[in-house]
């Protein structure tokens, strides 16, 4: 695929995708944070609401809107906001550095998902790489005194789901246009986060919070999101699912790295060792694989 693109359109691509690790490396540690004191779905509703406003340049797009992109976003988008939901309340137990990690496991299992639906070989390396996976998430649910936390769990099935979504997302965007079919995902993730908020009946009080919050609220809604969303459908265009998942590699990291910046989280020994195993299984996964 990528021999028939332009090398500035591969470059670009590439870099597209390496900032929005760096991005999502943030939002770990920042959820984190926020969700301490403000509900959860009241919160991923004013993220994905103020990334609306993010995607008001482009809607003169609408005139090549189709069934397709309505149906392609809609699915995604639901498959991303459990994902996001699972993720955000394991981040309530677990630190954003083995959050990001365990997120990262997606990696691994997105040649089994793609097997399973379009019948694709599993390389034996791969195998040795779901291994080495189960081996490193044993040392990162060792960690810490607490042993086991349930928030590892929740977190490990947002991986699952997230993986499910890189394929599904993947066979939508070389496709449609992928700006109308971003609008569309994130007015799935918004109006889903505003229902969830409304049954749960999440109580907040807006007036309440300071400029701070705001600037890290617009943030994580206008940068982590809408941005993110825009680069990873525009990256998964010119490059392989193997490329990707390579460039996708580097979240836990950068995870890991802000989440002792700003939230001053250290992983123990067997954290370390967990992390480093598991990180040696997403490249064991996807090198060489194009």
């Amino acid at each position: 695929m990528e021999d028939s693109v332009s090398p500035k359109k591969t470059g670009l691509a590439l870099a597209a995708l390496i900032v929005t690790t760096i991005f999502w490396g943030t939002s770990f540690i920042i959820t984190k944070i926020v969700t301490k004191e403000l509900p959860i779905f009241m919160y991923l509703t004013l993220r994905y609401g103020i990334a609306m406003i993010g995607i008001i340049p482009i809607l003169y797009r609408l005139k090549g809107f189709n069934k397709k992109i309505l149906y392609g976003g809609i699915i995604t988008g639901i498959l991303y906001f459990i994902s996001i939901a699972f993720q955000t309340y394991g981040l309530q137990t677990t630190t954003a550095g083995k959050a990001g990690f365990i997120t990262g496991l997606g990696t691994v299992l997105v040649p089994f998902i793609t097997w399973f639906a379009y019948k694709k070989r599993v390389k034996y390396r791969v195998w040795i790489a779901v291994v080495l996976s189960v081996v490193g998430m044993g040392f990162l649910l060792l960690e810490g005194e607490s042993g086991v936390f349930f928030g590892d769990m929740l977190v490990l099935v947002c991986a699952v789901l997230y993986a499910i979504f890189i394929v599904a997302n993947d066979n939508y965007v070389r496709k449609v246009d992928i700006y109308l079919f971003s609008v569309i995902q994130l007015a799935t993730l918004s109006l889903l986060s505003l229902g969830s908020s409304f049954i749960l009946r999440e109580n907040w009080n807006i007036t309440s919070n300071t400029l701070d919050f705001w600037l890290i609220m617009f943030y994580m809604g206008l940068v982590v999101t809408t941005l993110t969303f825009l680069f990873q459908n525009y990256g998964q265009q010119y490059l392989t699912p193997a490329k990707t998942a390579i460039i996708f590699t580097l979240e836990p990291v950068f995870a890991a790295f802000f989440g002792f910046l700003f939230g001053n989280e250290l992983l123990t020994v067997f954290g370390l060792i967990g992390a480093s195993i598991i990180f040696i299984a997403l490249f064991i996964t996807v090198i060489k694989n194009d």
